[in-house]
C-alpha cells in the first residue's frame, strides 16, 4: 500500500504566492494603518507651520535687523542715484547695536516696518517648519535604532529634513531676503512678496530663483542636524532627571538652546547666504560668486565682517526656536487626537 502523502499547510499551499499572501495584512488591515500615518504626517505638518509662524512672527523684528545688518555694507556700496538714499539708511545698522538700529528703523520707515517682510516670512515658514518636522518624525520612524544608538545617528533627521525643506521652499526664502533687506523712509512704497516673486522668476529664471542655494545647504543642513540633535539630547537628559520631554517648559529650554548652538557655530556662511540672496535685486548691486564675496567680505571688514549682525541673530534665534519646538509640542498631539 502507496504511504499517504501528507498535505501542506494552508499557508504554503500554491507556492510563494499563496505563502506571501497569508503573511501580508489584509487590505481592510492596512486601511486603518495608511490612515493613521496620513493623518499623523499631515498633523504633524500643520502643527510645524503653525509653531514655526507664531515664532517668527514673535521675533520678527530681531529678524529684519539681523537682515540688514548683514547686507548692509553690499547694498551701500552700489553707486546708483537711488541706491544712495538707500544706503545712507543702511549705514546705522553697520555697528550691530539692537537697540539703535530698532529705533531706526521705527524713525525712518514706522512702526510697521519692524514686521516687513512678514507676510512673505510666513508664506515661506509655514511649508519650511512643517516640512522639516514631519521629515524628522519620519527620520524616526524608519531608523530607530540608527537615530538612538549612535550620537552621528542624531543627526540625520535634521539634515534630511533641511534638504528637503530648502529644495522646496528656496524661491521664497529669496524673496523674503529682498524684501526685508530693503530700506526707506515712511512713504517709500515696497513691493509684496508676490510682485517680487514673479519679477525674480520673470527676469533671473531658475538661476535668480536658487542663486545661493548650495550655500544656503551648507549653512542650513549643519543648523538644524545640530539643533534637532541638541534637542534630541537634552530631551533625553530631561527625562532621567524626571521630567517630561513634551513639557512646555523642557521643549521651550531645549529649543532655545539648540537653536543657540546651531546658528552660532554656522553663522558666517549664513552672512555669505543673505549677501548673495540680494544680489541681483538691483542692476546697482554687484554680482559676485561666493567665494569672491568671502575675499571680498575679508578684504573690506576683516573677520568682524563674518559676524555682522550675530547680537540681533542670537537675541532672536533662542525665542525663535524655543516657541517653534514648544508650539510644536503641544499641537501636535491636539492636531492628532482632534475629529
Amino acid at each position: 500500500k502507496a504511504p499517504r502523502k501528507l498535505r501542506a499547510p494552508p499557508a504554503l499551499r500554491g507556492g510563494r504566492r499563496a505563502a506571501a499572501m497569508a503573511v501580508e495584512p489584509s487590505k481592510a488591515e492596512a486601511a486603518p494603518l495608511r490612515r493613521t500615518l496620513s493623518r499623523g504626517l499631515c498633523a504633524e505638518i500643520v502643527s510645524g507651520g503653525v509653531a514655526g509662524c507664531v515664532a517668527k512672527t514673535a521675533t520678527a523684528p530681531l529678524a529684519r535687523l539681523t537682515v540688514l545688518s548683514q547686507t548692509s555694507s553690499l547694498l551701500a556700496a552700489s553707486k546708483s542715484a537711488a541706491a544712495h538714499s538707500v544706503a545712507a539708511s543702511q549705514g546705522s545698522f553697520a555697528d550691530g547695536r539692537i537697540m539703535s538700529g530698532l529705533q531706526h528703523i521705527v524713525r525712518n520707515e514706522g512702526l510697521a516696518a519692524l514686521w516687513k517682510g512678514n507676510v512673505c516670512t510666513m508664506v515661506h515658514r509655514f511649508p519650511f517648519t512643517g516640512v522639516n518636522f514631519a521629515v524628522v518624525e519620519a527620520c524616526k520612524r524608519c531608523w530607530p535604532d540608527l537615530v538612538q544608538r549612535h550620537w552621528w545617528g542624531r543627526l540625520i533627521p535634521g539634515a534630511a529634513a533641511a534638504c528637503t525643506a530648502v529644495a522646496v521652499c528656496y524661491p521664497m526664502e529669496v524673496v523674503r531676503t529682498r524684501v526685508m533687506a530693503r530700506a526707506g523712509g515712511r512713504h517709500t512704497r515696497c513691493a509684496g512678496w508676490r510682485r517680487n516673486l514673479i519679477s525674480l522668476v520673470h527676469k533671473e529664471g531658475p538661476r535668480g530663483m536658487y542663486r545661493g542655494v548650495g550655500l544656503s545647504l551648507a549653512v542650513t543642513v549643519p543648523s538644524l542636524a545640530i539643533s534637532f540633535g541638541t534637542y534630541a539630547v537634552i530631551q533625553e537628559q530631561a527625562v532621567v532627571m524626571g521630567l517630561h520631554e513634551s513639557s512646555f517648559l523642557v521643549a521651550f529650554m531645549a529649543g532655545g538652546i539648540s537653536g543657540i548652538v546651531g546658528s552660532t557655530l554656522t553663522f558666517p556662511l549664513d552672512v555669505l547666504r543673505r549677501r548673495l540672496q540680494v544680489m541681483g535685486m538691483d542692476a546697482s548691486v554687484p554680482t559676485r560668486s561666493w567665494m569672491h564675496e568671502a575675499y571680498h567680505i575679508f578684504q573690506k571688514e576683516s573677520f568682524a565682517g563674518f559676524w555682522r549682525g550675530i547680537a540681533p541673530e542670537l537675541a532672536k534665534v533662542f525665542p525663535t526656536v524655543a516657541l517653534t519646538f514648544a508650539t510644536y509640542e503641544q499641537l501636535v498631539p491636539l492636531v492628532k487626537h482632534s475629529r
